[in-house]
């Protein structure tokens, strides 16, 4: 039975993906302290989702996003620069 490294291990492939997702969102222009849009929403950009389980994981929510109506976590096609 080999034994499992920590980076060939499911945990470390979801973490990988998770930082390539911030990567590319900072890449975007979508950065901590940016303004930004969902929809007619203002908001701003005040952290990274890391998570890696839950209903709003990570991987398809990397964005902590503040609005008028609350905080909540998008996903990269639902944010736009304002």
């Amino acid at each position: 039975m080999a034994t499992r490294t920590r980076r060939n291990t499911p945990q470390a492939a979801n973490a990988e993906n998770i930082i390539e997702l911030v990567r590319s969102a900072s890449r975007r222009g979508l950065y901590v302290g940016r303004n930004v849009k969902i929809g007619i929403v203002r908001g701003i950009i005040i952290g990274y989702n890391i998570a890696r389980d839950g209903r709003y994981p990570g991987e398809r929510f990397p964005l902590l996003v503040r609005t008028e109506l609350g905080t909540g976590k998008f996903a990269l096609n639902e944010v736009a620069k304002a």
